[in-house]
């Protein structure tokens, strides 16, 4: 279990977010630190996150709200997680369209995908041939919630290009920190681990909250101190998996007969 908590949401800006603090930018929250922090630029969010997470007062359980992985069939591909990592922390890889473009010939797809939302593939191919969701996004789903696809770059709630851009932040935050990633490897005594987060299973934000996002890093992180990261499903080794309680399940709606429930 984790006493200390950080949690950030990400963002893939090419261009610096605005100098008053507004949403769809970079926030995190850390539990031994106060308030939430907003960042203009990725390089600002990676620097400030490492000095965080280096001087913590104990083991932190560091979550980050996009994906960590491809669904199971692009990792098979990829040769797993630590190849995708090393790939997307290669400055060679460019912006994350430009990533998405070199990862579709590499998995077989060119035009046809399976990223699209960029310029060059501005919609979902059709067809479309590709397992799109993760298993723990199909969990999510069948729960009545909405993930969306990592393939996804581009439209309200994708989290594509943020997957892209922060894998490669969080390969090198891995390094220098020598933190492990969750579900990946185990954590055993570690004194950093990752974990993918969805902010989505809060529910949705106050109606007087002008920016979702500092809302959630902080309700987040406060809601997750004392968590045990469980034992994961075979296929979160191969596909990571989301940290956190599920939300609960639907309950049935009750049945009318003859104007009786």
């Amino acid at each position: 279990m984790f006493r200390h908590v950080l949690v950030a949401d990400w963002s893939a800006r090419s261009r610096p977010a605005p100098a008053r603090p507004a949403r769809d930018a970079i926030w995190w929250f850390a539990t031994w630190l106060g308030e939430p922090r907003y960042c203009r630029t990725q390089a600002q969010g990676e620097t400030e996150i490492l000095a965080a997470l280096a001087g913590a007062p104990g083991p932190v359980l560091a979550g980050f709200d996009f994906c960590f992985a491809l669904p199971a069939w692009a990792m098979h591909r990829l040769g797993g997680w630590r190849r995708l990592w090393k790939l997307l922390a290669d400055p060679a890889m460019g912006v994350p369209a430009s990533a998405a473009l070199r990862l579709n010939r590499m998995l077989g797809g060119g035009r046809g995908g399976p990223f699209w939302g960029c310029r060059e593939i501005p919609r979902k191919p059709r067809p479309y041939c590709w397992t799109e969701f993760r298993e723990c996004e199909l969990q999510l789903k069948r729960r009545g919630l909405h993930p969306k696809p990592v393939f996804q770059l581009a439209g309200a709630g994708a989290v594509g290009a943020q997957s892209l851009a922060g894998i490669g932040v969080l390969e090198r935050l891995r390094r220098r920190l020598g933190a492990r990633v969750w579900p990946f490897e185990p954590s055993g005594a570690a004194s950093v681990v990752f974990a993918e987060v969805w902010p989505g299973l809060l529910g949705r934000p106050p109606s007087t909250e002008p920016i979702p996002d500092r809302w959630q890093v902080r309700a987040l992180a406060e809601a997750l101190p004392g968590l045990a990261l469980p034992d994961p499903p075979p296929a979160a080794r191969l596909e990571g998996w989301i940290a956190g309680p599920l939300p609960d399940p639907p309950r049935p709606q009750s049945v009318t007969l003859n104007g009786k429930s």
